[in-house]
């Protein structure tokens, strides 16, 4: 008998909302609700609809539960998460699950009708709101890297294993939080994502990383201010700057120079 539980943090895209829009014509959803679906489905972030997803995530709101139908009818092709959770859940490898959406309606509609599925077949869900992300790049992140580094110290506290589920939500930031659980201190096992091309789920161990001792050192020597472009070239050196400008860790601005505020809280975090 399995003696450890798993927990699965997923990001969560807004794949619910779409297919829901395309393919749910004749499927018991109203015209009119229907409607609304295609609406969200391509409405910018901030926009009146994408509010009014958010707004009609909750149980008993008409689109709500004509979403939940629809997707526990073929929850494997309506959801791009859960299509790549699929092996793990029909290998009971699932006991609890933490929905990330991102800052946006639409996405918070398609975690929690996501939670709400997932608690009718007996999982442990929550579903997380990350402020900023999808909206701002830089405070997105920053708030990214702080939630799953809350969740993984407080499941891997009550015993479970933590693997992160990548499918779904922006592909930039899910780059960057897979670089964050394989930061030998946060104690990820693994990272998966469903792979079009192979038509299946991969495994991405999570890979033990250490931060070089010199971009802490880099750190130290910035700060978190802008510094004159001059002055960084003085207090880490020509060919150090260039390196980190050129990555995209340093940003220039004129005649000055900044540490990009995610880099700074990833280094200082851990």
């Amino acid at each position: 008998m399995r003696q450890e539980k798993v927990v699965h943090i997923v990001t969560v895209g807004t794949s619910i909302v779409r297919n829901i829009a395309q393919n749910a014509s004749g499927q018991s959803v109203s015209s009119e609700v229907l409607e609304k679906f295609k609406r969200w489905a391509q409405a910018s972030p901030r926009s009146r609809e994408d509010a009014e997803a958010g707004e009609r995530a909750c149980s008993g709101c008409e689109e709500f539960e004509a979403g939940l139908r629809f997707l526990a009818s073929k929850p494997y092709e309506v959801s791009a998460e859960l299509n790549a959770m699929r092996s793990y859940l029909e290998e009971g490898m699932v006991d609890a699950v933490v929905l990330l959406s991102s800052d946006t309606g639409a996405s918070e509609f398609s975690a929690k009708i996501l939670e709400a599925y997932l608690s009718s077949e007996g999982k442990l869900v929550e579903t997380i709101r990350v402020p900023g992300l999808g909206l701002d790049f830089q405070e997105g992140l920053i708030n990214l890297v702080d939630t799953v580094a809350g969740v993984v110290a407080r499941y891997r506290g009550l015993g479970y294993r933590v693997w992160i589920n990548l499918t779904g939500g922006f592909k930039l930031e899910a780059a960057v939080l897979y670089l964050v659980s394989c930061l030998s201190r946060l104690g990820v096992e693994k990272a998966y994502y469903i792979h079009e091309a192979m038509r299946g789920t991969v495994e991405v161990p999570a890979i033990p990383v250490k931060l070089e001792d010199s971009m802490l050192r880099t750190v130290e020597q910035l700060g978190d201010q802008e510094v004159e472009l001059e002055e960084a070239r003085k207090r880490i050196g020509d060919e150090m700057l260039d390196v980190l400008l050129r990555s995209g860790l340093v940003e220039r601005r004129g005649t000055t120079v900044r540490i990009r505020k995610w880099v700074l809280h990833l280094v200082r975090g851990f």
